[in-house]
């Protein structure tokens, strides 16, 4: 049987916004993330994380470096996957790499989520987006998924445009609250 899954964005959502994170040690965790996996597990569904990560498409993180951030991001919070887009699409850039190109995966695109569907066992019935930005709601709402915008990243303040989340919540805790049904 399929499990629902909650898509989860990262900055902002379960680690800190610092618009970009570009170490391990400014990668900061929010203290309530591992308790809150924990209980989207408990309800039956997959926590997948789903990130843009253009540093490195802009020559400013090393994929090594995000792999890094990565592997201690799935050990603290014990989410089931991390899929991200290091892709940054800018013809006038002076930096060139590999990372520069026009891509199917940075959100608001729905490449990641269609690799996820593709590697693990889930259904986007009864799922959700929690993220704190314009392309995480967009991109809930493009592939059908209930969305909760939260406010301990960008939030309201700081949308870069309009968009219509199902729910708008304090942080993770809060939105953890509101899938359970208890807000």
């Amino acid at each position: 049987m399929k499990s629902p899954v909650v898509f989860l964005d990262r900055d902002g959502v379960i680690s800190e916004e610092k618009s970009y994170v570009l170490s391990l040690k400014d990668f900061v965790i929010f203290p309530y993330s591992k308790k809150c996996i924990k209980k989207i597990h408990e309800y039956g569904y997959k926590a997948i994380v789903i990130t843009n990560q253009s540093a490195v498409g802009r020559g400013m993180l090393s994929i090594e470096t995000l792999e890094q951030m990565n592997k201690y991001l799935l050990d603290q919070t014990e989410v089931d996957a991390i899929y991200y887009c290091p892709h940054w699409n800018n013809n006038n850039s002076k930096i060139k790499n590999q990372f520069q190109i026009s891509c199917n995966c940075r959100k608001p695109k729905t490449g990641l989520i269609e690799q996820a569907l593709t590697e693990w066992d889930i259904t986007l019935n009864n799922s959700y987006f929690i993220g704190d930005r314009a392309s995480d709601i967009e991109l809930g709402k493009k592939m059908g998924l209930t969305t909760i915008l939260v406010e301990s990243g960008y939030g309201l303040e700081r949308l870069e445009y309009e968009v219509f989340p199902d729910f708008v919540c304090k942080d993770l805790e809060e939105a953890v609250l509101k899938i359970k049904g208890d807000l």
